[in-house]
């Protein structure tokens, strides 16, 4: 399993908006490019933690196309979601992208039991 944390600050009043373009986004990759869930957090400073999985790193760097987001192989109305969500993060405060392997996974262990 291959996850990735996306982590920012929101800008203030567009949590709203935030949220409806990580939804949208979200539920495409997991319906049409085969990513097995996503979770939104936030934390009590205000940080917001976008955390997607994916069955492998191989399905997830194939399921975003291109150097570059938005790339134009997606459909319009994710291309605008992931600008929106751009434009939603403090770019003041940004934080880098965080990429993990899950070694051990009790919520998939247990769960399969």
């Amino acid at each position: 399993m291959f996850a990735v944390i996306y982590q920012g600050y929101i800008k203030s009043g567009r949590e709203s908006e935030y949220r409806e373009a990580w939804n949208l986004v979200a539920r495409y990759f997991v319906k049409q490019r085969g990513a097995i869930g996503s979770c939104l957090h936030r934390t009590p400073d205000g940080l917001w933690l976008a955390y997607s999985r994916w069955p492998d790193k191989k399905t997830r760097d194939a399921s975003w196309p291109g150097e570059n987001a938005p790339s134009t192989e997606l459909p319009l109305e994710i291309r605008k979601a992931v600008l929106i969500l751009k434009d939603c993060l403090d770019q003041e405060r940004k934080l880098p992208e965080i990429c993990m392997e899950v070694i051990d996974d009790l919520l998939v262990t247990l769960t399969k039991k």
